[in-house]
């Protein structure tokens, strides 16, 4: 675990975090859950540093570029790539077709972009693409063709330019000043523009069942835990317009991060047995799924398979279920 500092406030509200109800305490040394008695957010006790925060991304980048320059060699769809076309059908979907309509000259920015793969669909779309990406992932998304800038979304750095759709898929959860970050985008949104934004969702149906040891909460990682009401508490805040909010369970996260959560429990049962000889995390896993090879064969179609159950949990649960895996909120301007 990278070295810690105690949060002090609230991410969303800025009240004293002292004052909030701990729902979990967490174990000695150890991140522990919080929720604030003013606006309702769940948060992180303590939160990695930025400066060993940004090794260890440095590294877990390192190995997905890696991973996928060998499985693109040869000039094909990179990994994953059918599955970032199936959320941003999602996206489109929720926006009423607006964002797989854009008018000539559409520009789109992916904010923690990684690789650029979502930026590969919304080039195909026909954006014109720009990424915000820091870590060596950056690379990749060079090389794809994607022009990449490196900001603090959080500061006041101003590009000079607007865009037609931004996207912020699993990067709210990570900020120290969600709001602020949010107000930003707000400010370099194009008239009419929107913005796509994606992050777990606490009332996961699954994340009682293994509490903090629940993999998608990141800990040390995720400093905030949005549910319906804080999310677009947070989106109002920044001064933003909500125009659809989504919470369908799918049957790919009522599955894997409890497999994940598994294996990262086995794992560590591992190391603690042999520690010379670790076994790989489940991110490691995962990426080397992604890659291709033995266990990609054997988890892309298991995915897909997943994947083609969506619709009918959406019809069955609906759009609004408050316990599905994951939040996606389609904003525009206030």
């Amino acid at each position: 675990m990278p070295a810690r500092i105690a949060l002090d406030h609230c991410p969303l509200c800025a009240r004293d975090a002292a004052s909030a109800e701990t729902l979990y305490a967490g174990p000695p040394g150890g991140v522990g859950i919080r929720r604030c008695r003013g606006c309702g957010l769940v948060f992180a006790t303590d939160f990695a540093t930025a400066e060993e925060l940004g090794a260890d991304y440095g590294a877990r980048a390192e190995r997905d570029v890696e991973v996928s320059a060998a499985a693109t060699a040869g000039g094909h769809d990179r990994p994953g790539i059918a599955r970032k076309r199936a959320r941003v059908a999602l996206y489109d979907r929720l926006s009423h077709g607006r964002i797989g309509r854009p008018h000539p000259g559409s520009r789109a920015l992916d904010i923690g972009c990684n690789t650029g793969l979502l930026l590969d669909v919304l080039a195909g779309y026909g954006y014109a693409t720009a990424g915000i990406e820091r870590s060596p992932a950056a690379a990749q998304a060079i090389a794809a063709g994607h022009r990449i800038l490196r900001v603090d979304i959080e500061g006041a750095d101003d590009l000079g330019e607007r865009f037609d759709l931004i996207t912020l898929t699993h990067v709210l959860e990570h900020l120290r000043r969600p709001v602020a970050a949010l107000q930003w985008i707000g400010r370099h949104l194009a008239p009419g523009g929107l913005l796509v934004v994606e992050v777990p969702n606490f009332a996961d149906v699954a994340r009682p069942l293994w509490g903090l040891k629940y993999r998608a909460l990141e800990l040390g990682d995720h400093l905030s835990f949005f549910e319906r009401a804080t999310l677009e508490e947070a989106i109002a805040r920044a001064g933003l317009g909500l125009v659809e909010l989504w919470s369908a369970p799918q049957a790919s996260t009522l599955l894997f991060p409890s497999l994940l959560s598994g294996l990262d429990l086995g794992l560590a049962g591992l190391r603690r047995l042999r520690p010379r000889r670790a076994p790989a995390t489940a991110h490691d896993l995962g990426a080397r799924a992604r890659g291709g090879g033995r266990i990609g064969r054997v988890v892309e179609p298991l995915l897909g398979a997943l994947d083609r159950a969506d619709p009918w949990l959406e019809e069955r649960f609906g759009a609004g279920c408050p316990w599905g895996a994951n939040l996606v909120a389609v904003v525009g301007a206030g």
